[in-house]
């Protein structure tokens, strides 16, 4: 939830803190705030679509420092959207916020803004699987969850989020900014509730009650109105400084209460004060939700870390129970996060990327994919014509704003049922995903597997994106591909010499290669819900939007291909992967014109005209150093 300026109160207060040793402990921690620290943090870019190798690195660093200490990590992610839409609101507003920081973003080389890549978060779990840290998706929110395990373990809590000022934790909450992990030794600064009851001179059961009187993203500023403006009439924080008024005053007053009074008195006690008893009671119900969300529960996760045991409340749009073998993919983090809110709820929010805000969402282009999984999880061979779900409303970019449409599910041919997944073979699911990528075997079928699913989903951008892709930005992300399966060309580079917008941008290549991370995600996640007939790729093996740029530029420059690969064999793998992705589908593509010294953009029709690997692998290796020696290793092979 978030307490506006709680944060920034508390940490200034220096005898709230206790410093510690952080080793030979359980340690609890926020998945999502622990991967937009570490990235932020370290100043990776995000204008261009994400560092995500040198991010993946990063990752592996944090947690090799917690176990050469002795720390066990457990790392916990949130889940699907909430069925009551508690917080729907809040999550148009940020997605309101994300949209105006992309249009800033696609002008600006302000270092103060930052959008969370698209795939950043799939690159944090491949890192945590490569480190074998556990790590667990909660059904829905992860805050109550973090806490119970905390409790049930008497660990610490690693976050950056206010709420957990508040919860009672005993074993302390630690701040991100608090952790000093750059060093052998890990040392850490502890918050303990009891020191700000304390601090406030009131009891500790009492400071959820606080927390929820001063505002969170339950208890709106508008419902607070009326008791607010009471409030300051009586108002004494004298002693806790302006910064902490507004947590003072509150405080004083809850101190007033006898020691006996317990936290519905405090609240009756509280409520007195508004007049109105419409603000009254909608107040009641606020502050009653938001107490709820500060109660610690049982765990569910508990036994899922000690026996493996999958135990949800999660149930379809139509009240189906979800398949064990799907929750257990999400649970292990495998199953998106948003394919789930679309089974349970029907509804979530697309992610936003720094594009060109004048042309239609990059989302809009893989939206064929999540049409078949929509199709995939109706399951319409076990539950009729009922399924699992009706529609599934997407809430995405449209112009500045965020705006829904309802997507149906994918019907209209044969589609594999979620229930009858585990039973296919591979070839059989293999099939489904080349149909859902529109992909002949004959393009792919003699490519190694872990190339597979790159090949398919680029060509599905090329057939889809809008505006066409630039031949030079298709060759740009093929070459960077190739770049990074290689160490040797990895852009390392150190937070003391980084500065995140000195490299090339150029906004419609920023289109292109957010529709191209748009189709990768989707297309993972189907191969995820298909059981990964295919290799899933590394995505920090796949795309970096840095490097990206850079190649687009020096393609633009008039450099070739060879001249940015480093290898023979890495150009030969892709002049394989381009005959590949571009096979009859050239037509597709916008083409580039020069006059008087500027660039023009033509776009093709989009009809499909065929043409031979002959004729293209010519014109591609014309005057090319590599080309006979590509020849040669072809009629070898």
């Amino acid at each position: 939830m978030g307490i506006p300026g709680l944060t920034g109160y508390i940490n200034s207060i220096g005898t709230l803190w206790t410093s510690i040793d952080l080793q030979n402990t359980k340690l609890v921690i926020d998945g999502s705030c622990l991967s937009h620290y570490l990235y932020v943090n370290n100043g990776f870019d995000c204008r261009c679509g994400g560092q995500y190798d040198e991010f993946y690195h990063v990752v592996l660093s944090f947690f090799d420092a917690l176990i050469s200490n002795g720390v066990e990590s457990y790392v916990i992610f949130d889940g699907a959207h909430h069925p009551s839409d508690k917080k729907m609101e809040t999550l148009k507003a940020r997605a309101l916020e994300r949209i105006k920081t992309s249009k800033a973003l696609s002008n600006s080389t302000d270092d103060r803004l930052f959008l969370r890549p698209l795939l950043s978060k799939l690159v944090f779990l491949q890192a945590l699987r490569n480190r074998g840290v556990k790590f667990a998706v909660c059904d829905s929110e992860a805050d109550t969850e973090i806490a119970s395990l905390a409790r049930s373990w008497n660990c610490p809590v690693l976050s950056s989020d206010s709420d957990f000022f508040i919860f009672d934790i005993k074993a302390g909450y630690i701040p991100l900014t608090f952790l000093n992990w750059n060093s052998d030794h890990l040392t850490a600064s502890v918050f303990y509730r009891k020191k700000m009851a304390s601090h406030f001179r009131i009891r500790p059961e009492l400071i959820p009650l606080l927390a929820s009187l001063a505002g969170n993203d339950y208890v709106s500023s508008d419902t607070l109105a009326a008791f607010n403006l009471a409030l300051n009439r009586v108002q004494t924080s004298g002693g806790f400084g302006r910064r902490g008024a507004r947590f003072a005053t509150i405080a004083n007053m809850l101190s007033e209460l006898p020691d006996s009074s317990t936290e519905e008195e405090a609240l009756k006690y509280a409520l007195q004060m508004v007049p109105s008893p419409g603000s009254r009671d909608q107040l009641r119900q606020a502050v009653e939700h938001s107490l709820q969300e500060y109660t610690i529960t049982e765990s569910i996760l508990l036994r899922y870390f000690q026996d493996g045991v999958i135990s949800s409340s999660l149930r379809t749009q139509n009240g189906h129970e979800i398949n064990e073998w799907l929750l257990r993919r999400f649970r292990d983090g495998y199953f998106a996060s948003t394919c789930m809110s679309g089974l349970t709820v029907g509804k979530f929010l697309l992610g936003t990327l720094v594009e060109n805000c004048r042309e239609i969402s990059a989302n809009r282009c893989s939206l064929w994919l999540r049409r078949f999984v929509y199709g995939i999880l109706n399951d319409t061979a076990t539950h009729g014509a009922e399924g699992n779900l009706t529609m599934v409303q997407e809430w995405d970019r449209e112009g500045l704003t965020v705006k829904p449409s309802n997507v149906v599910p994918y019907q209209e041919g044969v589609v594999p049922s979620v229930s009858l997944i585990p039973y296919l073979d591979t070839e059989e699911r293999l099939t489904f995903l080349f149909f859902a990528l529109d992909v002949d075997t004959t393009h792919i079928k003699y490519l190694p597997d872990e190339f597979k699913l790159i090949v398919g989903s680029l060509r599905l951008l090329l057939t889809n994106a809008q505006p066409m892709l630039e031949m030079n930005h298709l060759v740009a992300l093929l070459c960077c591909f190739v770049n990074l399966q290689e160490d040797s060309v990895e852009q390392k580079e150190t937070p003391t010499n980084r500065k995140r917008f000195s490299q090339p941008f150029d906004l419609r290549a920023a289109q292109s290669f957010a529709q191209w991370q748009c189709v990768l995600r989707d297309a993972i996640h189907l191969n995820v819900t298909l059981l990964e007939p295919v290799p899933t790729p590394y995505i920090h093996k796949t795309f970096n939007g840095k490097l990206a740029h850079s190649l687009r530029k020096g393609l633009d420059q008039g450099r070739t291909p060879e001249q940015l690969i480093p290898s023979f064999g890495l150009f030969r793998l892709f002049h394989r992967l381009k005959i590949a992705v571009t096979s009859d589908l050239l037509e597709k593509m916008a083409t580039n014109e020069r006059h008087d010294g500027k660039k023009i953009i033509k776009e093709k029709s989009r009809s499909t005209v065929g043409t031979s690997n002959a004729a293209l692998s010519s014109d591609e290796t014309l005057e090319n150093r590599f080309s006979l020696l590509c020849d040669i290793g072809e009629q070898q092979s």
